[in-house]
């Protein structure tokens, strides 16, 4: 690879920050392209961006005219991690003649509806579901359903608005959230809503959870396991609380099944570059696909360095220049690496105080962050899944009985209060 080469990168709020992404360019000798698509977060990052590669901006152009504009970079590849910028990286991979996601195949990796469809036909896992556009066709849907059953919107990522529901009254109200909800979108498609199946996971022991995830490398026809995160139980009513890894408490013959299930996911919605992150529930019966999504999975980087496990960044930088790559060995890694999300209660609305209390916790062992996302006055709202964080922490344990020690101090301390 020639040391001018470069990869284009469509860039929004996603699952890699841009300083992990230029050391694995640098490191494979390519410089960065950032497209820019005009969001809040787009225009406060450029400044950063343009410190780490060159920007483009994108806004209010058609594919066509993007790629007119990043052709004289001569891209030898192309990446997003956002959710909300796969469909346009697809278009513009497509015109480029870039490997990427194919158009035709980006429905079914970013429409939970047609995802459940082809992971159905293609014989991978098959969950009841139905598509709902207006609040009225909720009697319908939960007729082919049943319930209890799951309410969330049918593209989009952090758990917002994700609710599970008992009734058909409950299920009204949370279509109706949904439908209201112009942030739950992430192209200018019209917002709808997806009821489907509650899937109903094993006993575990606090404060474990009861489903995982696993990122995949695909390179053509080839599907590979990459990284596992464990997670911790959810916050109600279905808010991650973040994950760890590279070990699990979860047995070794059910890990093994829940990468087969996430390889055969990943290569049945038609992905043949780069990393997806499949979410699993633990089920009685064996794991069963909760989700798909077509790019690297939230703190799956940062979780995998600091486990010494693998290196996502680079990964995905090589798969999308086309390099060789070699996913870790699936028993790599020798610490336990966590990354918790503190979530307010469904009940709060606003933060009353905040106290430093929470920051003792950097003098404990084991603890090598701890980060406040929020401040008094502020909006708390449950609807917005882990986008609503109000605290995070990061660091390594021995053993999950030491990590477990931890989040009880972590959820006990005393440092927030709510209206």
């Amino acid at each position: 690879m020639p040391r001018d080469a470069s990869l284009l990168v469509t860039y929004d709020y996603g699952s890699l920050p841009p300083v992990r992404l230029a050391q694995a360019a640098e490191r494979n000798g390519c410089a960065l392209v950032f497209v820019t698509a005009g969001s809040d977060h787009a225009r406060e990052m450029t400044p950063a961006l343009e410190m780490l590669g060159s920007v483009v901006d994108a806004a209010g152009l058609e594919a066509s005219g993007i790629a007119d504009r990043v052709k004289r970079f001569e891209p030898e590849g192309i990446v997003t991690f956002s959710e909300g910028r796969i469909a346009p990286t697809a278009r513009l991979a497509h015109l480029l003649d870039l490997p990427y996601h194919r158009v035709e195949d980006v429905g079914a990796i970013t429409k939970k509806d047609l995802q459940r469809e082809r992971l159905r036909d293609r014989g991978v896992d098959s969950v009841r579901f139905c598509e709902v556009a207006r609040v009225a066709d909720v009697g319908d849907a939960l007729a082919r359903v049943g319930l209890p059953a799951i309410v969330k919107p049918t593209t989009g990522a952090a758990s917002r608005h994700t609710v599970s529901v008992a009734t058909e009254a409950e299920c009204a109200e949370a279509v109706t959230r949904i439908l209201a909800d112009d942030r739950a979108r992430t192209s200018s498609a019209r917002t709808t809503a997806v009821v489907e199946e509650l899937l109903v996971g094993r006993p575990v022991e606090h404060p474990w959870g009861d489903y995982l995830a696993v990122d995949c490398l695909a390179t053509g026809d080839e599907v590979r396991p990459v990284f596992v995160t464990s997670k911790f139980a959810l916050a109600e009513p279905y808010r991650e609380r973040g994950g760890y890894g590279q070990a699990s408490t979860v047995p070794a013959a059910e890990l093994d099944a829940a990468r087969d299930l996430a390889c055969r996911a990943v290569h049945a919605l038609g992905i043949r570059t780069g990393i997806a992150d499949v979410e699993l529930k633990l089920t009685a019966d064996g794991p069963r696909v909760i989700e798909v999504n077509g790019r690297l999975g939230g703190w799956v980087d940062d979780l995998s360095v600091r486990s010494g496990s693998a290196d996502p960044a680079d990964i995905a930088v090589r798969a999308a220049l086309g390099l060789p790559v070699e996913p870790p060995a699936v028993s790599s890694g020798d610490r336990l690496a966590f990354h918790y999300l503190v979530l307010p209660p469904m009940s709060a609305h606003r933060v009353r105080d905040v106290r430093p209390g929470l920051y003792a916790l950097r003098d404990r062992p084991g603890v090598d962050r701890v980060s406040l996302s929020t401040h008094r006055g502020a909006v708390a709202d449950w609807r917005a899944g882990t986008d609503g964080t109000v605290a995070s922490v990061l660091g390594t344990a021995d053993t999950h009985d030491q990590l477990a020690d931890l989040v009880a101090e972590i959820e006990g301390a005393d440092w927030i209060d709510y209206d």
